[in-house]
């Protein structure tokens, strides 16, 4: 290899940020940048500003492209010519969902426009076969050098439902921050929340829609209340369309005073540390930040087990998995976090150890620099 840093374009057409997004910003921080100098593109009218201004500050590079669907033809010439112009020595497309990126066509139009190298990486490929964009996906993968998966629950998708080479294939899995993370202090969530310390706080973060089976929480919450009469809250953070049901279910199971719902908050991952345990009800996931945030500040987690969840949260010692969509399995786990404190601290003592050992983004950051370097040195794709 030359001794020059080499340019990698990292390429999303996400609509807002996630948790790709998400990925894809930590990623980056963890770079060594004598070695690789990142260009972020994405795509114009998105709701990405505040995720482009916190990378500017950090010195990188951002631009913008036209591309707004599969068939955008205008798109693809102003892509291309973006390529032409920032001469990447690699792109690395972050793909959401298995079809964003156009479904995945930026990476031939990318190899046409001169980049001889392209990684994508892959986080909800649970996603079934769409059959048009399924054929542009096919396409595209001959142009693709390796594909980054997230979990191993994504390979047996990503091979059988849409047909990509196994060999092609690296398993990596998120790595959080530990240093900035450990860094923070205590949020004030329960001053705000009007509760002490003897009262058990549960804590849903992620976007109200419907794939994160918020209801399910809100109706295992109420019966939690009932059964037990336990003094606990749960603290609901995000934003999306199911809010306004979500509220009006809260208010239908007399949950006003016990259930908060506190929007959008950068801080998310600060609230952790003023919480007793993270509720993750999901029907589809693939690897949650922020249960690795939740782990990292020593709190248990419940979550779904699905996808690359049990791959993160081990069963009865980190926490503990629920059948998704069972309020039954929801409400039997809270309630025995709620009346066993010292099982709940036990759990989230073992989830740090967890995170620092399996799930820190140094390991991630080495791991793709690693793959970069693999796909660079290689004379053939």
């Amino acid at each position: 290899m030359e001794n020059r840093p080499r340019k990698v374009m990292y390429f999303t057409d996400a609509p807002y940020f996630g948790g790709a997004e998400k990925y894809l910003e930590l990623l980056i921080s963890g770079l060594d940048r004598r070695r690789y100098v990142p260009l972020v593109v994405t795509r114009k009218g998105t709701d990405l500003a505040l995720f482009t201004s916190r990378l500017r500050k950090k010195g990188i590079e951002t631009e913008e492209t036209a591309l707004s669907c599969p068939y955008d033809l205008r798109g693809y010439v102003d892509f291309y010519r973006l390529v032409r112009r920032s001469r990447p020595d690699l792109l690395h497309v972050n793909l959401a969902g298995t079809y964003d990126a156009q479904a995945g066509l930026v990476a031939p139009v990318a190899r046409l426009a001169g980049c001889r190298r392209v990684v994508t990486t892959e986080h909800l490929a649970m996603i079934g076969r769409l059959w048009k964009r399924s054929a542009a996906k096919r396409l595209s993968s001959f142009f693709v050098s390796r594909v980054v998966s997230i979990t191993n629950s994504n390979v047996s998708y990503l091979t059988r439902t849409h047909g990509l080479d196994s060999r092609k294939i690296v398993v990596i899995y998120n790595g959080v921050d530990m240093d900035e993370l450990d860094s923070v202090r205590p949020s004030g969530l329960r001053s705000q929340l009007g509760v002490d310390d003897s009262t058990f706080v549960f804590a849903a973060v992620g976007s109200l829609v419907e794939r994160k089976g918020h209801r399910f929480l809100l109706q295992a919450f109420a019966k939690l209340r009932e059964s037990a009469g336990a003094d606990c809250v749960l603290a609901v953070v995000g934003r999306g369309e199911e809010e306004p049901a979500l509220r009006e279910l809260a208010e239908d199971l007399a949950l006003q005073e016990r259930v908060f719902f506190l929007g959008h908050r950068e801080d998310a991952a600060v609230l952790m540390r003023d919480v007793d345990c993270l509720v993750v009800p999901s029907l589809v996931e693939g690897m949650p930040f922020v249960i690795m945030e939740a782990m990292a500040a020593s709190k248990p987690v419940i979550a779904s087990r699905i996808y690359g969840i049990p791959e993160i949260v081990l069963e009865g010692k980190t926490g503990l998995l629920v059948e998704p969509g069972s309020v039954e399995s929801l409400l039997d786990s809270m309630r025995s976090l709620c009346s066993d404190r010292e099982l709940a601290k036990s759990m989230g003592r073992q989830g740090r150890r967890r995170v620092c050992e399996e799930f820190a983004l140094e390991r991630m950051a080495r791991e793709t620099q690693d793959l970069y370097q693999l796909v660079l040195g290689a004379r053939h794709s």
